[in-house]
């Protein structure tokens, strides 16, 4: 297994989630996500790695790295119509769906050093009613590289 660094788990999922159609990542920061109204975008996905914690709880040799597991959060959100939300709601829960299966499936363009499990989905709507905003919450399973 490839050892691979926190920005280039970022960057693989962001990548991966790009080839849905119609989605791109946000021009903000993670944290900030969905704090204002410049954040907001119909299918507009930020990928935040919140927490990696050491799996083998010793000092790895650094030219197989160390297992590590990464707390993965995809924050996206979904525009509602007005004039037809519960058919956008469901709409907002295709695409999450979407997110789910794309980062669970794997295949040839995925590395192999990564182990996903999906912990948690959540979702709102904010109080006037237009948006969606959901959180996917990944466990990831890796082996960080020490040089």
């Amino acid at each position: 297994m490839a050892a691979r660094t926190i920005r280039q788990l970022r960057e693989d999922v962001t990548a991966r989630l790009l080839t849905l159609s119609g989605w791109k990542e946000s021009r903000v920061a993670p944290d900030n996500f969905g704090r204002d109204a410049d954040s907001l975008a119909h299918k507009c996905v930020s990928v935040a790695p919140v927490e990696t914690t050491d799996l083998r709880q010793y000092r790895g040799r650094p030219a197989e790295g160390t297992l590590v597991e990464t707390a993965l959060e995809v924050r996206y959100s979904w525009r509602l119509a007005p004039k037809s939300m519960s058919d956008t709601y469901d709409d907002a829960l295709d695409g999450e769906q979407a997110i789910v299966n794309k980062l669970m499936a794997y295949d040839a363009t995925w590395p192999l050093s990564y182990k996903f499990q999906l912990v948690s989905v959540t979702r709102t709507t904010n109080d006037a009613g237009e948006w969606v905003q959901g959180t996917i919450s990944f466990r990831v399973v890796q082996t960080l590289p020490l040089q």
